[in-house]
């Protein structure tokens, strides 16, 4: 093949991943505007937030397994193998009949979900030539922003002029092209050598990890954080997690190999892309409901709060794609967390009466420093990881991204509330209300459906408390980007060695050209 036909051919190749990356994020936000149709036509009101839920768990519970089979048995088969998975999910959840079936079939998405995120990035690199790896890192990062901001808009659109179900059929189409471009143009080289299978850690990877995040996503919502049933879901991960291990530091092939830690890079990338999870998903958990519960703000507004941030994502991840051949992981990772945790600083003490601009201008500070982090941890654990260990290495960073997304909203959410109930046992009585019938909005999410119907004195105190509960939360976020700020100096001096990238990426190149 001629220089210009594989140029062509590995064009193809990327505009197909990016196709499909950008359907598998979309999927994540696009239902959301749908969720009350999908209510009245199928029922299961008590069910709704299963519908999120099943997709997260799913998707993240695989992410390692997948990496590292993809390092066994090569990309190509687990790529169109998730693609085919999640193609499948969409046409079921568009066709379900009851909310059980489309939680069912939510979950099968999830993991084809799984599969895609974390060998996209392995292939980028393994195709790319190293000036221009890192730019398409930044388009990546741009189209998994993107999908944030258009899919509740692209959601409530297809609903009202078409049909919910085409919230899933939308992907079909798409899918398919991404997937016959993805089975004619990809080739890689057959691996012949003997392959072990560690089935025990894989089982005890995925029970640890379904259980843990169960326990964060349903503590303090459905039920107590000292219920026996959030308790046994934290032993139950805690068992697990020693036993695998265990399991892990005595098999021939690891599913998880816990020598990867063993390089700071890797380590401080993992522990950083953890406190990049922590920051964005409290951000946009929580910064809607400030702007319309504390500022008075409509749900138009709430939505709209949250866009610079998601664009200057993009932003922040096309400079990462110059700053990080030019200065060292660490640098990067440092930078990152300053400008992030800047804009959360300012957060804490955001008034209530505070121009809805400087609100925007705030979250484009805290995007900004999200974005620069995301193609910086992602080529770094690429790059530092053996060839034969890259699938699995790269699936930990959207692994600990995830694990830290549900870490800290969990945990946000846990002081948000606490201090909620706080502020109302002390301003109930001052206004003469019994404590027991302001209870109900220590949630936020009711105070907002409600805030019509409530006096405006009492209206005004609930405001308040949570305006100072938002606060008391954003400092825990500060506080996460201090300790990313400590994790990304661990990462030491190494810088990216493009000629050295060069070199292996030579070696991987002429195996990966070779057709099956």
């Amino acid at each position: 093949m001629g220089k210009s036909g594989q140029i062509n051919r590995v064009n193809w190749i990327m505009g197909a991943l990016l196709l499909s990356m950008f359907l598998s994020s979309l999927d994540q936000t696009i239902v959301t505007t749908a969720l009350p149709t999908i209510v009245e036509k199928l029922g299961g009101l008590d069910m709704i937030s299963w519908v999120f839920t099943i997709y997260m768990l799913a998707s993240t519970a695989i992410m390692p397994i997948v990496g590292k089979l993809s390092d066994m048995y090569g990309r190509k088969r687990f790529y169109l193998i998730g693609l085919l998975l999640f193609l499948g999910g969409s046409a079921l959840c568009g066709a379900s009949t009851t909310m059980e079936q489309l939680i069912i079939f939510r979950g099968i998405q999830g993991i084809g979900a799984g599969f895609l995120m974390p060998i996209t990035f392995t292939l980028i690199f393994g195709l790319m030539p190293q000036d221009k790896a890192g730019r398409f890192q930044a388009l990546f990062m741009g189209v998994f922003a993107l999908s944030s901001v258009v899919g509740p808009t692209l959601g409530s659109v297809i609903t009202t002029h078409f049909s919910w179900r085409w919230n899933f059929y939308i992907n079909l189409p798409l899918g398919i092209v991404s997937f016959v471009i993805l089975s004619l143009a990809l080739f890689e080289q057959k691996r012949e050598e003997k392959k072990y299978i560690d089935y025990l850690g894989s089982i005890l990877l995925v029970i640890s990890t379904i259980s843990i995040l169960l326990a964060l996503k349903m503590g303090g919502v459905d039920y107590s954080w000292s219920s026996k049933q959030i308790i046994g879901l934290f032993a139950l991960g805690a068992v697990s997690i020693i036993f695998f291990f265990i399991t892990e530091m005595k098999v021939n092939e690891p599913i998880l190999p816990l020598g990867l830690f063993k390089n700071r890079v890797i380590a401080a990338s993992s522990l950083v892309t953890f406190i990049q999870g922590v920051v964005m998903f409290g951000a946009l958990l929580y910064i809607p409901i400030f702007v319309q519960g504390g500022l008075g703000g409509d749900i138009s507004d709430a939505g709209n709060a949250v866009t610079p941030m998601m664009f200057s994502v993009m932003i922040g991840a096309s400079i990462s794609s110059f700053t990080m051949t030019r200065l060292s992981w660490r640098a990067n990772m440092l930078a990152s967390m300053i400008i992030a945790g800047a804009g959360l600083f300012f957060m804490t003490g955001m008034s209530l009466e505070a121009n809805k601009w400087m609100m925007r201008l705030d979250m484009v500070v805290i995007g900004a420093g999200i974005g620069i982090l995301m193609p910086i941890t992602q080529t770094a654990v690429t790059v530092s990881a053996e060839e034969r260990y890259q699938g699995i290495a790269t699936s930990t960073v959207a692994f600990f991204r995830s694990i830290g997304g549900v870490f800290g909203t969990a945990i946000m959410a846990a002081l948000v509330n606490r201090h909620m109930e706080s502020a109302i046992q002390s301003g109930a009585p001052k206004l003469g209300i019994p404590i027991e019938k302001l209870e109900m909005f220590t949630n936020p999410q009711v105070l907002l459906r409600a805030g019509g119907q409530i006096p405006g004195q009492v209206l005004t105190m609930l405001k308040n408390a949570l305006g100072d509960s938002i606060h008391l939360g954003f400092w825990f976020l500060v506080g996460a980007a201090v300790f990313g700020l400590l994790a990304a100096l661990f990462a030491g001096s190494a810088r990216f060695d493009a000629a050295a990238y060069k070199k292996k990426q030579a070696a991987q190149q002429d195996s990966a050209q070779a057709p099956h």
